[in-house]
């Protein structure tokens, strides 16, 4: 059951909507995005894909997601979300688990929120977690910490993306070493799962954005287009390498696509032709189901964007689930084993019952537990801590067992 509460800005008429979607859990997650045209049907979808990552996961959170109908660009923005988050105050305060999107960034938000007396849009987390305030901006700092030449909070949905993209194609027997990718869209997104994927000898040969393509067969200097200004096109980024349309991207072969950005991204003629034999979507919406179909017709494992894009909700729990405060390094990690053994249940399930990664995951998604009165993270089956993978691997050797007794 989902609940909208609409917002009419007082001062340049403008509309927004935060959207609940379930009622199992004590509280609900979700970003909050800035764009022109969002409507109330386009925050409730996203609501609603939120609730399959939080379900998926086995967390005890419900999914949500906030927008206004706001060009980002426009100099009121500040004062104009500043209201929004006025506005929500209650809600920030008891159920609302707030993170960024589109059109917004996690220190903008913050600031922002503490300019209107709100101790940070995630407060919710430290009620529902039974933690201090100490505990929880300990925690939360950690976001800011860099791990490399990125912080945490910058790498973190990204590098669940690598790693979804790791453990799909090692299910077909495709080792790091090796491995070629092409990669769609060098945002934020983008950006942090070529920095985990050059991490693990990834070989990316192509990178699109919404101007251009680049290509070297040989594999991109990914290193130092990672080192350059963010607002800077692809093109102007890796200027010897050679230059293509952007939709190019679908036509050259690789172990590996990789969508980070856009809905829609592959038409179902293109998916018909498409030379990867795996697809990984971390963009919310980035492929049409029926573009799905077509490659799942055609032999190309896909990864949802409801576990490539999975890595937000996936970093709370390993950020707030550990007993102690973890180090940033761990965060990653204990993401990137959370996505391993996920994808391990996930795509074994799809091979044993003959459906699709996206049927296998919605089915894992149905599964809808009352949380109500629990710890939102640190109790899922592939919460962050070593005791409950070490009950995990127990649970694995001991069904192997029972299997090779039959």
């Amino acid at each position: 059951m989902s609940r909208t509460i609409q917002y009419v800005d007082p001062v340049e008429g403008f509309r927004g909507w935060l959207v609940y979607d379930g009622e199992s859990a004590d509280i609900a997650a979700g970003g909050f995005r800035v764009q022109p045209g969002v409507t109330e049907a386009m925050v409730a979808g996203l609501a609603g894909r939120m609730t399959l990552k939080q379900r998926v996961l086995g967390v005890g959170v419900d999914g949500a997601k906030a927008g206004l109908d706001y060009d980002p660009s426009s100099p009121g923005k500040p004062a104009a979300v500043r209201r929004f988050l006025a506005f929500l105050r209650e809600e920030l305060s008891d159920r609302f688990s707030m993170g960024c999107d589109m059109g917004t960034r996690w220190q903008e938000l913050e600031a922002l929120a503490a300019r209107e007396g709100i101790p940070s849009i995630k407060y919710v987390v430290k009620k529902a977690q039974g933690i201090s305030d100490q505990d929880f901006f300990d925690r939360l700092r950690t976001l800011d910490a860099p791990v490399g030449a990125l912080t945490l909070g910058q790498r973190r949905a990204g590098h669940a993306l690598a790693h979804a993209a790791l453990a799909a194609a090692g299910k077909q027997g495709r080792p790091p070493a090796g491995l070629t990718c092409t990669l769609q869209g060098f945002g934020n997104m983008g950006r942090a799962a070529a920095y985990s994927l050059i991490e693990h000898g990834v070989k990316i040969t192509a990178v699109s954005d919404a101007d251009d393509c680049v290509v070297d067969p040989r594999g991109l200097d990914v290193a130092r287009m990672l080192d350059s200004d963010q607002s800077r096109t692809v093109a102007s980024l890796a200027p010897r390498a050679l230059r293509l349309p952007r939709q190019a991207l679908l036509d050259l072969p690789s172990d590996v696509l990789v969508l980070a950005a856009g809905a829609d991204a592959i038409s179902v003629d293109q998916a018909r032709m498409l030379p990867s034999p795996i697809v990984v979507v971390g963009a919310n919406h980035g492929l049409s189901e029926q573009a799905e179909e077509t490659l799942a017709a055609h032999g190309v494992l896909v990864v949802p964007d409801f576990i490539g894009g999975i890595g937000g909700s996936a970093s709370m729990d390993a950020l707030f689930g550990p007993a102690r405060t973890p180090s940033p390094q761990d965060v990653l990690d204990n993401v990137g084993a959370m996505m391993h053994e996920m994808l391990e249940d996930l795509l074994s399930r799809a091979r044993v019952k003959q459906i699709t990664p996206r049927r296998a995951a919605l089915d894992f998604a149905s599964v809808a537990v009352d949380k109500r009165g629990e710890r939102p993270y640190g109790t899922g089956p592939y919460s962050a801590s070593k005791e409950r993978r070490a009950e995990r691997d127990r649970r694995r050797v001991a069904g192997a067992a029972i299997g090779s007794n039959r």
